[in-house]
């Protein structure tokens, strides 16, 4: 993540990524829905990016930690993400601009880079579509001074599952990369979906372009605005990075203008 953002019925949306190589702390992109929503539950999607960005107003910090770095490593490490929401992606183009700090096993703050993503609705009704392009590894420093830029376009639709005693808000992104496959050194695609079940629980899939990764996120109630991630990267194993990445996240929504 954590989102309505133009469709009130979609509830809460947490919206993460996790880089393959490095652990990105996930930024939250939040919206409520109304307060008179029954259904409002916490939909989620994890470990590859959105089309969405937070509402304008709304900034967010986001920790994360891994049991295994690097693929032919078994360190544990963390980062740390923050950043804002800007604009209306509804009514023009709303921006998210957001910094990573790397590692937190190194002196803090020695190694990062910045982020800015552009998102716009390309369509409303019953299943709001939107289109996003985002750069990442902008203004390198330390460790990750070496790394190149990456640039993605990924769209994201928003609907409904439902039953005949409940409603669950679904979400799916498809994007593609210049840094996708391979270590993160070629161009590849993604694709996602997410569900919230409950009103405190999401749970997503995605195929990053190279390896399956399954995660979920939870709230507390009682501590608003706070969310909580868990994730099984390379879930099958398959490029031998099979990993367990924990991740908290604090949205504050209306921190500046409206």
């Amino acid at each position: 993540m954590k989102d309505c953002i133009g469709n009130r019925r979609a509830g809460w949306m947490f919206s993460g990524v996790l880089a393959a190589l490095v652990v990105t702390a996930a930024p939250v992109a939040a919206q409520v829905a109304g307060d008179d929503d029954p259904a409002a539950k916490l939909l989620t999607l994890t470990s590859i990016p959105s089309a969405t960005v937070p509402q304008h107003g709304t900034v967010f910090l986001g920790l994360s930690g891994t049991n295994r770095r690097a693929r032919n490593a078994y360190d544990a490490d963390g980062s740390l993400s923050f950043g804002a929401g800007f604009g209306s992606a509804e009514d023009a183009i709303g921006f998210q601009v957001n910094g990573n700090i790397t590692s937190l096993t190194d002196s803090f703050g020695d190694s990062g880079y910045f982020g800015l993503k552009a998102s716009r609705r390309l369509s409303a009704g019953r299943v709001p579509i939107y289109g996003a392009v985002e750069l990442t590894h902008l203004g390198n420093w330390g460790d990750a001074s070496g790394t190149d830029a990456t640039a993605d376009v990924m769209f994201t639709a928003f609907s409904r599952i439902d039953s005949a005693s409940d409603s669950y808000p679904v979400m799916f992104t498809l994007g593609a990369g210049t840094h996708v496959r391979n270590n993160r050194t070629d161009p590849g695609a993604y694709i996602g979906a997410g569900i919230g079940l409950t009103e405190h629980f999401g749970a997503s899939i995605a195929w990053t372009g190279e390896t399956l990764d399954i995660g979920s996120s939870f709230t507390i109630a009682g501590l608003d605005n706070t969310y909580f991630g868990v994730e099984v990267n390379d879930a099958t194993d398959r490029v031998n990075h099979r990993r367990i990445t924990f991740s908290v996240s604090v949205a504050l929504q209306n921190a500046f203008g409206r």
